[in-house]
């Protein structure tokens, strides 16, 4: 009988792309708050608002992975900022509940973290003892490993996941830098030269079936690729696989607080998360550079 592993963030790329890699191995059960994507199979209601969990998605559920969140790229008005909080911390702490509730006992909780954890302004080589930042983010991310962690008072093994950029080509950064790549042009934003920590999505999905096999996987860990790029070089590397000729424009950052207000903090990089603490669980990169999963042209 295959373990059962509870999933949400039903429609993201991160979720479906699991789905992929654990589906094999695993009977996979999802939670959505759309009530027409529900079939009582294998896709189950909640509400957060109303505390409400479909008490059929928690039975029998040995391993809980928790992506869901409004997406942090949304605009950061204060409505804004509170779903992105109520979407991962409180979702997390009805999750929590509602197992406590029904006396699950649940094997792992592998939780999306964000390394944002280390501060929007932070601009240094950090591991994951590295300190918390101080600014909306940091503590939200802070408050949301928080919750994942009540679940060790159950008996769970607990994984945060601190994601930095996810490698898509289908969708979020990469999807943006290839469009204009196909008409000869690029962009980076000033200045070019602080650090750009990235992860394929693949290698992030694998990481989650990696951590749910292998007891001796614990605690935050840093989601990014075993490499240090500049801005500047992530961006010639993407280039010189697709288009190597096209042209690159220095955007300066201010242009982009016009457009996109605060959230253009995310774009100036500046963290290098250190994997050591990946690289020694054993885990192996299937995509550990850009050139790795980009057909040279």
């Amino acid at each position: 009988m295959l373990e059962r592993v509870l999933i949400t963030g039903y429609n993201g790329a991160l979720a479906q792309r699991l789905k992929l890699i654990l589906e094999k191995e695993y009977e996979l059960i999802y939670l959505t708050s759309n009530k027409k994507s529900v079939n009582n199979k294998d896709i189950f209601f909640w509400n957060i608002k109303q505390e409400f969990i479909d008490p059929r998605a928690v039975l029998n559920c040995d391993h809980i992975v928790h992506l869901c969140g409004y997406n942090i790229m949304n605009r950061w008005s204060t409505s804004g900022k509170a779903k992105m909080y109520s979407s991962r911390v409180d979702t997390a702490n009805l999750l929590f509940k509602k197992c406590k509730e029904l006396q699950v006992k649940i094997k792992t909780f592998v939780g999306a973290s964000a390394m944002g954890y280390y501060g929007l302004n932070t601009i240094a080589d950090v591991d994951e003892d590295s300190a918390c930042g101080k600014d909306w983010l940091a503590k939200l991310s802070l408050d949301w490993e928080k919750a994942a962690n009540n679940f060790t008072s159950l008996g769970s093994r607990v994984i945060n996941l601190r994601i930095s950029l996810l490698m898509d080509p289908d969708s979020g950064f990469l999807r943006v830098t290839l469009f204009p790549l196909s008409f000869g042009i690029s962009s980076v934003f000033l200045p070019s030269n602080l650090s750009y920590s990235w992860m394929h999505i693949d290698d992030v999905s694998r990481f989650i079936l990696f951590s749910i096999k292998n007891n001796n996987v614990s605690g935050p860990y840093n989601m990014a690729s075993n490499s240090k790029q500049t801005q500047l070089e992530l961006i010639k590397e993407i280039r010189n696989c697709v288009f190597k000729y096209a042209i690159i424009f220095p955007v300066p950052l201010f242009l982009m607080k016009i457009i996109m207000g605060g959230r253009s903090q995310l774009l100036k990089g500046g963290l290098h998360l250190k994997v050591d603490k990946l690289v020694q669980s054993g885990f192996k990169y299937k995509f550990p550079s850009v050139s790795s999963f980009l057909n040279k042209k």
